[in-house]
């Protein structure tokens, strides 16, 4: 379902360069199963921003049928040889006068999540003056969304001057905000900035290593004894991932094992931890989460990522092995005899997917644990 927001935005999208470092015209470059540009104004439409203007210059007139059918404005900068400022004023004076805000972001930048943008609009929202800067770990990326205010600032730029020139000159309004999104550093600049986003949109749904860090360091102490849980359990879960001989995606199973128990002090931490990573753009691993605690099995023949982060949780006593889940089972049972039926169905669940695993690796758990 389309997003709607509440103060208009706009989206200015920068197209017009010459491609000199790449082999191929970046904006018709492939990137799944649409081109680069496609990509790119796809990004603001999922979040109700239908004024989207691309500026063009080299091979304008194979670029311009492509962003008409996209949804999209495209307008031609002639100077487009002579550097972005011209680009960039081009844009800006072809948004909607009613609009409150607009994001600037080069083509070449494809491969960040719509809950990125949808993020940044929040935050413009409550702050429709301020420049908001998402920002990965510390460093700021694109695209900005720049308040409309400053468009005549923009506009009046003359030779030599830049948009940096602008926004810092204005840095007590710049809100840095942080994102889980490493897509935002990301640029096709060259070709092998190309793979790299490639290989990033190819896993856009799933958030990478240093996602997750970024998220568990956003929200544990350095300290908590909960990060060393997660290392664990991600680690035996990678381990057991390798050994079944069925289909399954380890880079889902990394993630949704570092993010189990991401909100492990609040109530219903599973359910807690599901609705904050889904919130950041992360599905499939959301639905993970959500079933570390009680997980429904589907019955099908082959192990499921879901399964493996649940058995390696049960197996993970704090930031130890132990594979007596057994007893610690028979623990629980002694210190909540009020939960009975959910202790034990737990318990019957672990030994059903213990069985399942050791059936896919044709290996005993032990002998996967050891690498064997």
């Amino acid at each position: 379902m389309k997003k709607t927001i509440q103060h208009p935005i706009s989206a200015v999208i920068l197209a017009a360069g010459l491609s000199s470092r790449m082999n191929g015209f970046k904006p018709l470059m492939p990137l799944g199963n649409k081109t680069i540009v496609e990509k790119s104004i796809d990004l603001f439409k999922a979040n109700g921003i239908d004024d989207i203007v691309v500026v063009t210059g080299f091979n304008a007139g194979m670029l311009a049928p492509v962003i008409e059918k996209a949804g999209a404005l495209p307008v031609m900068n002639p100077e487009y040889e002579s550097g972005m400022r011209f680009s960039l004023q081009k844009g800006i004076k072809n948004i909607r006068p009613q609009s409150s805000g607009f994001f600037l972001l080069p083509v070449d930048i494809p491969a960040l999540r719509p809950a990125t943008i949808q993020t940044m609009v929040q935050m413009f929202r409550e702050n429709d003056q301020q420049i908001i800067m998402p920002c990965f770990e510390g460093t700021p990326g694109h695209p900005p969304l720049i308040p409309t205010r400053l468009k005549k600032n923009i506009l009046g730029l003359t030779n030599g001057s830049t948009l940096r020139d602008v926004l810092f000159s204005h840095s007590e309004k710049i809100i840095e905000l942080a994102v889980h999104d490493r897509g935002i550093l990301l640029d096709a600049d060259d070709e092998e900035g190309y793979r790299k986003v490639c290989k990033k949109w190819s896993l856009l749904d799933t958030p990478d290593k240093e996602e997750c860090l970024s998220i568990i360091n956003t929200l544990l102490p350095r300290d908590d004894s909960v990060r060393s849980h997660l290392a664990n359990v991600s680690f035996w879960a990678l381990r057991i991932a390798n050994a079944v001989r069925d289909d399954v995606d380890t880079n889902l199973v990394i993630a949704s094992a570092l993010l189990h128990d991401i909100c492990r002090k609040e109530e219903n931490h599973a359910q807690a931890g599901a609705n904050l990573i889904r919130g950041i753009g992360f599905e499939s691993v959301s639905h993970i989460i959500a079933q570390h605690m009680d997980i429904q099995l589907d019955g099908g023949d082959n192990i499921q990522e879901k399964e493996i982060v649940y058995f390696a949780d049960k197996i993970c006593n704090g930031h130890t092995l132990d594979l007596n889940y057994h007893q610690r089972f028979a623990q629980c049972l002694k210190k909540w005899p009020w939960a009975l039926n959910s202790i034990l169905k737990r318990y019957e669940n672990t030994k059903c997917i213990q069985t399942r695993i050791e059936s896919s690796a044709k290996k005993s758990i032990e002998e996967i644990l050891a690498g064997q």
